[in-house]
């Protein structure tokens, strides 16, 4: 099972004729079925909460993708819906793919979720984890990115991938405050954190995290 999206994207389209939005709302639904199409012949289903978050084990978030329960799930009240969709159809793909970095995450997942709700780990092994943990986002953000061109969704790419960064990076947080809800304000609202966030995946987030963006982030925690 994936890690829960912590994410509060603030992606909007701001389409001035209703041309424009019909054209959105038409390819929001197309992807929307295609998902759902795509999943059932895996033998997979999309459910979609009728809240601003879903429960994740004792916790809440925007959506997940649950391979062993055959399912991807979304909060369907959210502004977000369309970015957390496509990132948790994102590690459908990655699951189904075969991707060796996904393939190799998963006992890192589950390393990371035991450490944050209480299990003793030795420091190298939960730093391991968290790297592979970011190393697997960081992939997927990129399928993601190449899918909101395949698929011409209304998705502002550049600030997906500032969020999807910062989403990254975010992780250096959790493993700091060993909690998976670490902030107080949302770095992805903060003008000062989006600014300084990478515009594309040349920044290698997984592997380190410059100073100011630590402490950009820091600062929010």
């Amino acid at each position: 099972m994936s890690i829960g999206k912590l994410k509060n994207y603030t992606h909007k389209s701001h389409l001035n004729s209703y041309t424009g939005e019909f054209a959105m709302n038409l390819k929001h639904r197309q992807f929307v079925k295609h998902v759902k199409k795509h999943l059932s012949k895996h033998g997979m289903r999309l459910v979609v909460g009728r809240g601003k978050s879903v429960n994740i084990g004792k916790g809440r978030c925007e959506g997940y993708f649950d391979q062993d329960k055959k399912l991807i799930k979304v909060a369907g009240d959210n502004s977000a819906f369309l970015e957390t969709l496509l990132h948790e159809y994102c590690h459908f793909l990655q699951w189904l793919q075969k991707s060796k970095i996904y393939k190799t995450s998963e006992k890192h997942c589950l390393i990371v979720e035991n450490w944050l709700q209480g299990k003793k780990y030795p420091e190298h092994k939960v730093k391991r984890a968290f790297y592979w943990v970011r190393k697997m986002e960081r992939e997927c953000e990129q399928y993601a990115v190449k899918l909101i061109d395949k698929y011409e969704l209304p998705i502002d790419k550049v600030k997906y991938i500032k969020n999807a960064n910062c989403y990254i990076y975010a992780h250096y947080m959790m493993e700091k405050k060993r909690k998976f809800s670490t902030f107080r304000k949302s770095p992805f609202r903060s003008q000062k954190v989006q600014r300084i966030m990478p515009s594309n995946f040349k920044a290698m987030s997984h592997q380190t995290i410059p100073q100011k963006i630590y402490d950009a982030l820091l600062s929010c925690v």
